[in-house]
């Protein structure tokens, strides 16, 4: 049996929950409407409704709802610190263990890791502050297992595939001078259900267009025409060449938010790249904010149709219906306003 890995310090470990988690309690707590929010963060205010939706789901958990009961949004939003990520990455170490799992009963001052051995006994690993399980509850890398007055969790297949940051992490801070500047979580967390292609593949690169042109309807044609696909890669291009943002385009609901971008074009010298914002803006307008939103993270993020479906809160294979429609609407755009030669990169 190894020695308990207690957290005597609990200061700045509220802060290691999500984005959303502050969010939520800035809507529920603080009253503030899902628009305000929505434009503090850059993102349609239906993608904030998904996150309340979502974490008030998430209460059901005793972890979840005993964190967010007594917190607020500005509390969360406090600094994390190192020995806040050292706990987190610790407890995520002990649960890959073979046959490790988290312990919770109502009540209890910490969370308990141990593991199975031999012919049922059981071993604790170490101990976890229950602000630091409720962050791994809340960031989806543990889940619960069963259980009913002793709730059960295991580390998830995001939460391993997680683990080797956080300890490079956690390796790099150690090898820097005291005082130094440490790197501590992401604002954003990567979903690992769609990798972002864009940067290392550039337009020629898999995405799920390609997929989808392999595919054959009923009447054995192909899901998606071949203009459909050059359209999309087309988009692609013109959205590299600008060098925008992941979330430059998404969430927008009215043609007035892409005006700022507008502007920026016209002042930049470099004319190529001014002429692909201006395309892609003039593209992005067209197809209006819900087409647009399919288009930009299918065709120029790399997202899967999977991921996306989630993200926007549409059922499953709804997703593949909805995108043909916008790449028919943008195929239609590009053959109005796209002069005959391509604009290569390099």
């Amino acid at each position: 049996m190894t020695d308990l890995q207690t957290v005597k310090q609990a200061m700045g470990l509220t802060a290691l929950f999500p984005e959303e988690a502050r969010r939520y309690l800035a809507h529920t707590v603080d009253g503030r409407p899902l628009r305000d929010i929505a434009r503090e963060a850059g993102c349609h205010p239906s993608t904030i409704l998904r996150q309340v939706r979502k974490l008030e789901l998430l209460r059901d958990d005793p972890l979840v709802d005993r964190a967010l009961a007594r917190e607020g949004a500005e509390t969360l939003a406090g600094q994390t610190t190192p020995a806040g990520l050292d706990a987190v990455t610790e407890a995520m170490r002990l649960l890959c263990h073979a046959r490790a799992m988290m312990l919770y009963r109502h009540g209890v001052q910490h969370a308990a890791i141990v593991k199975t051995v031999g012919e049922g006994d059981t071993v604790v690993l170490g101990t976890v502050d229950l602000d630091v399980a409720a962050a791994l509850v809340l960031r989806s890398w543990v889940a619960q297992d069963g259980g009913s007055a002793l709730k059960r969790y295991r580390i998830t297949d995001e939460g391993r595939s997680y683990l080797p940051r956080l300890v490079a992490a956690r390796d790099a801070r150690a090898a820097r001078a005291t005082g130094d500047q440490v790197d501590l979580l992401p604002v954003a967390e990567p979903d690992r259900r769609s990798r972002d292609r864009s940067q290392p593949g550039g337009p020629g690169s898999e995405s799920p267009l390609s997929v989808l042109a392999r595919r054959r309807g009923a009447d054995g044609k192909p899901f998606l025409t071949s203009e459909f696909v050059a359209a999309g890669d087309q988009l692609h291009e013109d959205f590299a060449i600008a060098g925008f943002a992941k979330s430059d385009l998404l969430g927008w609901d009215r043609p007035e938010a892409l005006q700022p971008l507008y502007d920026k074009a016209h002042q930049m010298t470099d004319r190529r790249r001014s002429e692909a914002v201006c395309r892609t803006l003039d593209a992005v307008k067209d197809l209006g904010p819900g087409l647009s939103e399919v288009v930009l993270r299918c065709c120029c993020l790399r997202e899967g149709l999977e991921a996306t479906e989630k993200r926007l809160g549409w059922s499953a294979r709804s997703g593949k219906v909805v995108l043909r429609i916008a790449l028919q609407r943008l195929s239609l755009f590009y053959s109005g306003t796209r002069a005959s030669q391509r604009i290569l990169i390099g």
